[in-house]
């Protein structure tokens, strides 16, 4: 008896543990409606305040209907065409469902619709709506670096009913260089060989003017029954990519099931991925989901792929300004790094794409673009060398051998091309430069263009080709020091031993450079040297907590330069960490651009610094209180600012901007 009442109670005690054992939490992109606002009205062309969606790399995107907008139900916004200097919308609506009584002879008003819906979901854009018994939802998503399908499914609540569905559009006149039929299509002209298209399951258009009407064959609809109409855009850069993704596109309009399917398991994926989070992250991810969430959107929404003279694909800084459609050398290497754990195949043609435009001389471009015939390649300059921690994480994340072999090479040419190409003096501390002489490319070269460090720097000759600034910098030979280190890194992963020893020799030696030539410990601050006279250059910005980010301070060194970035009347500001110490004569948050902003990329580099030498609390706090602060950015739908005024705390510049994004998303 007493046996068979413990085994009573322990049946007992086990049921109770099962039933109050938390449920597996299931991620799904529908917890994630409108973290960012997609929703606006296109009037003219040059359209600038309406964000949108892209994704798989397309150079076009759209947007959600305002769902005030009646006239325009059934439709999504756009599409916005990326365009080197001159993005723009090439339509109000270029997609919009009609739907035709047959009986009536008359085409249903869709303006009448009721509990109209507009949302954006992680990878797609829906709408759902009722117009009599009719109930109709449309999804658009990306199927491919070229094409979007938008589909709408239609179900009959009412009696049987006799109905033709299709689509309808217009092209901004302004814009229409050529539209055309050809078998099941409209084509539109855009300049050369850059077409749009539209495709359908047959070729029943009708074309007027800047407009088109297409209706497939006409359906009894019984009641409950449901059908499906589905369409396709591509936007395509070749003459010979118009066939092949209309061939795809019209396999996907006889069965769109799949490819919705495959869209959501992919972004449940990234989510998954996503909201893991991780031990050593510095920012809790279930405290700030829809932030790291927004964050993901943002590099994917930048995504662009391979086209015309970008040879890889790779992420944009903003699609939002046009002068931002091409790719950048740090931008590219934050990129990657922020991108990896959710797409390695783009991470590693990220810095492909770099390397693309690597010279002989081991050289990397400032940047890029899709027309070289438009702006050419900037070789006035490089970036500040990142590629190797970029190439390291890549690899940690994707762990392909053969990606980090075909890099290896390329990387330690890079490397030795800033000691031939910007040590003035020989002495193993480099300088930015340029290389046509001229200072303002010399400035860029660091990344911070308008810095107050560089304002009295005078360029010097190296060699021909080959000039650098007068000052050796900070920022510069700390990560060169940690590029060192990842180099011994890699080469001891690919068993180049003498390599690995030579690498780490050299990072010990130019770390102690560092600490003896240019630590102050008057100010407890690190700075740029004068070369001649060896003279601090004591201006207080984010190149003097680099030390602490590339692991080249002391601990002690690392104490002092705490207690600056912590000071409320330097960097300590509302919004945290901007580029010059707010009491500087100089400081000009407004229309500074380097001179006071606070640029994400660095706010990350302090944080993660902090926390490198052991100050976990301030390196937590702080990261808290940029998130938070920064108007915005946290618990909003607003779109990522490329930089923030470190007082007021607004967003300033670019929208959509990625590597501040990217940013976010490693401190998760």
């Amino acid at each position: 008896m007493k046996k068979l009442l413990s085994v009573f109670v322990l049946a007992l005690i086990l049921a109770a543990c099962q039933k109050h054992q938390p449920k597996e939490v299931v991620i799904d992109r529908s917890n994630y409606p409108n973290v960012l606002d997609l929703a606006g009205t296109v009037k003219l062309p040059q359209e600038d305040n309406v964000s949108s969606f892209s994704d798989k790399g397309t150079w076009h995107s759209f947007s959600l209907i305002e769902d005030d907008k009646l006239e325009m139900i059934g439709s999504f916004v756009g599409p916005y065409l990326m365009r080197q200097q001159r993005s723009f919308w090439l339509s109000p609506s270029l997609i919009g469902l009609q739907i035709k009584d047959v009986q009536a002879n008359k085409f249903i008003d869709l303006s009448a619709s009721q509990k109209v819906q507009n949302t954006f979901y992680p990878g797609i854009l829906q709408q759902s709506f009722a117009i009599g018994e009719l109930e109709i939802s449309l999804s658009l998503l990306n199927t491919n670096e070229r094409t979007t399908i938008v589909t709408a499914d239609i179900i009959n609540n009412g009696e049987t009913k006799e109905l033709q569905f299709g689509w309808k559009g217009e092209v901004f006149a302004v814009m229409n260089n050529g539209m055309s039929q050809h078998d099941n299509r409209v084509l539109i002209n855009i300049q050369e060989d850059e077409n749009a298209q539209l495709v359908f399951k047959d070729s029943n258009i009708t074309l007027t003017d800047s407009c088109y009407s297409y209706l497939e064959a006409a359906v009894s609809m019984k009641p409950k029954q449901k059908a499906t109409v589905t369409t396709a855009f591509t936007y395509t850069f070749k003459q010979e990519e118009l066939d092949q993704y209309a061939a795809e596109a019209l396999k996907t309009i006889d069965n769109v099931n799949p490819a919705i399917e495959q869209n959501e398991q992919r972004w449940n994926a990234y989510l998954k991925t996503l909201l893991k989070g991780s031990d050593k992250a510095l920012l809790d991810v279930n405290k700030y989901d829809k932030l790291a969430v927004k964050s993901l959107l943002t590099l994917v929404h930048n995504w662009r792929s391979a086209a015309g003279d970008i040879y890889h694909q790779g992420i944009v800084p903003s699609y939002a300004a046009s002068y931002f459609q091409g790719l950048w050398a740090w931008d590219s290497w934050k990129h990657a790094v922020a991108i990896a754990p959710f797409e390695g195949e783009l991470a590693k043609d990220q810095i492909r794409a770099m390397y693309d435009y690597q010279n002989e001389e081991g050289m990397i471009a400032d940047c890029f673009f899709r027309d070289l015939n438009i702006e050419g390649i900037n070789w006035r300059n490089t970036k500040a060398p990142l590629s190797a921690w970029c190439i390291y994480e890549v690899y940690e994340q994707t762990q392909d051998l053969e990606f980090l072999k075909e890099l290896y090479p390329k990387l330690l040419k890079y490397h030795e091309w800033w000691y031939i190409n910007r040590d003035h003096d020989q002495n193993g501390l480099c300088e930015y430069g340029s290389t046509d002489g001229t200072r303002i490319a010399a400035a860029w070269e660091s990344g911070m263009d308008n810095a107050v460090r560089f304002d009295d720097a005078i360029i010097m000759e190296n060699k021909p080709g080959a000039y650098s600034l007068n000052q050796e910098s900070v920022d510069l030979n700390a990560y060169l020091a940690q590029e060192k280190r990842y180099i011994q890194q890699i080469a001891g992963i690919l068993k180049d031993d003498e390599t690995a020893e030579k690498y780490a020799r050299e990072a010990e030696q130019l770390s102690n450079q560092i600490q003896e030539a240019m630590y102050c410990s008057e100010d407890g601050f690190y700075y740029d040297v004068e070369i001649k006279s060896q003279e601090k250059i004591r201006i207080q910005g984010p190149e003097g907590w680099a030390p602490l980010y590339n692991e080249v301070a002391t601990p002690e060194q690392a104490q002092q330069i705490k207690e600056v970035i912590m000071d409320k009347e330097r960097f300590n500001t509302p919004m945290p960490f901007p580029t010059l110490s707010a009491a500087h004569e100089k400081f000009n948050p407004e229309k500074g651009y380097w001179r006071g902003p606070v640029w994400l990329d660095q706010a990350y580099f302090a944080i993660v610094g902090l926390n490198n030498y052991g100050f976990e609390a301030e390196a937590r706090q702080m990261a808290q209180k940029m998130v938070e602060s920064a108007n915005g950015l946290a618990f909003t739908q607003e779109p990522i600012r490329e930089n923030y005024h470190p007082i007021t705390k607004e967003g300033l510049n670019a929208e959509h901007f990625s590597w501040s994004a990217a940013h976010i998303l490693m401190l998760f």
